[in-house]
């Protein structure tokens, strides 16, 4: 019907401007006086003319309108289906991710491997929501498959790791990538394929999350490559006996 509709106004503005054209031509050969009598009849009639052009133009243009809302309606919708959270501080997210956690219907895929934790770890406060988190994942890895890679750059990890194997959730897996790995550390948390939490890697970097399953097929896919590059240490109930010794160790080079 527009299509239908942008064809006809094309031929109502090629009938005025032939109209004013012919006008133009007698006028230049001065033989303008052939159409002085048809004067009211040729003014009504580009009026008419001009009034239809206007009406279709209208229709046009206001088809374009619902177009654009539609498309802006989608657009939001689209924003609406990636939902970004910006977070305050480590606290605040780890709060937010324990809960997630909980609520996790499928997965978490986890990667527990920045060059260097925070120096604001140790305050009370951040070690509660950080103990909050901590449950948060032995109650998950008891229903769901849960996955942490690791490097053991800081004795800390080394205690968390001590801290799954002592539960020893048949959910819960783990491997680990030597500290001198030469790895661009990207510290993130997939939960169930639809949501990615970002932890500080940096001083400078901002911590938040996304919702959006397009998106998190990407990191899935990044996640996949390096834990089949990773070194095992526990596979569901198997645990690798031989790396948790070879980890321990290291604890002494920490004291």
């Amino acid at each position: 019907m527009i299509n239908i509709l942008k064809k006809v106004d094309l031929i109502i503005l090629s009938i005025i401007a032939l109209v004013a054209g012919i006008l133009a031509i007698l006028d230049v050969f001065n033989v303008i006086d052939i159409a002085q009598p048809y004067y009211s009849l040729i003014t009504l009639f580009l009026l008419a003319m001009i009034g239809l052009h206007l009406i279709t133009s209208h229709l046009v243009q206001d088809d374009f309108r619902k177009k654009s809302d539609e498309l802006l309606s989608q657009i939001t919708k689209g924003l609406e289906e990636t939902d970004f959270i910006l977070f305050d501080d480590s606290m605040e997210i780890e709060r937010d991710l324990g809960n997630r956690m909980l609520e996790a219907k499928k997965s978490v895929c986890d990667l527990t491997w920045k060059i260097k934790i925070s120096e604001g770890f140790s305050a009370s406060d951040r070690q509660l929501s950080h103990e909050f988190m901590d449950k948060c994942i032995a109650t998950a890895s008891d229903r769901i498959s849960y996955r942490e890679i690791f490097i053991f750059n800081d004795s800390r990890r080394i205690e968390k790791l001590n801290r799954r194997l002592d539960e020893n959730k048949n959910g819960y897996s783990c491997r680990y990538f030597k500290e001198d790995s030469i790895i661009p550390r990207l510290q993130f948390v997939i939960v169930d394929d639809e949501e990615v939490y970002f932890f500080a890697s940096s001083a400078d970097a901002i911590l938040c999350s996304f919702r959006n399953k397009d998106l998190c097929k990407v990191f899935r896919s990044y996640y996949e490559a390096v834990w089949g590059a990773a070194t095992v240490i526990k596979e569901g109930p198997r645990i690798e006996y031989t790396q948790v010794e070879l980890i321990r160790k290291k604890l002494k080079s920490f004291r």
